[in-house]
């Protein structure tokens, strides 16, 4: 089963650690995220316990590997943020930021090449 509990910024910079370094002892990540987010070990214990509960990582013998893989999480939040800010809305969230500027030509050329894929599949 998919975990579907909502995940907090904390939880996300947690995965992050865990995906690029997993499997990891828990000291280990306990290491990288104070070297990388400055967190103290009961905060990273704290974040791994609520992962856990939460269906993301497992911790089994002090090795903490995820559940989920990076894609299957971007992909969760994708459509939360399309659902919350934009009513589900695909083409107001391409304009938002197309009317920001923040897409370069070459992010343009590859979203069309997305689209065209999308478009023989379908």
């Amino acid at each position: 089963m998919k975990p579907t509990a909502p995940l907090s910024l904390a939880d996300h910079r947690l995965l992050e650690l865990v995906w690029d370094a997993q499997p990891v002892s828990s000291a280990q990540l306990c290491k990288l995220a104070a070297d990388h987010l400055g967190w103290k070990r009961t905060t990273t214990y704290t974040v791994i316990k609520r992962l856990s509960d939460k269906g993301y990582l497992k911790n089994e013998a002090a090795e903490v590997t995820a559940l989920v893989d990076r894609a299957e999480v971007q992909r969760a939040d994708g459509q939360e943020v399309l659902q919350r800010s934009f009513h589900g809305s695909l083409p107001s969230f391409l304009a938002a930021f197309l009317q920001a500027g923040t897409v370069t030509d070459q992010e343009a050329a590859e979203i069309e090449e997305m689209l065209a894929a999308y478009r023989q599949r379908h």
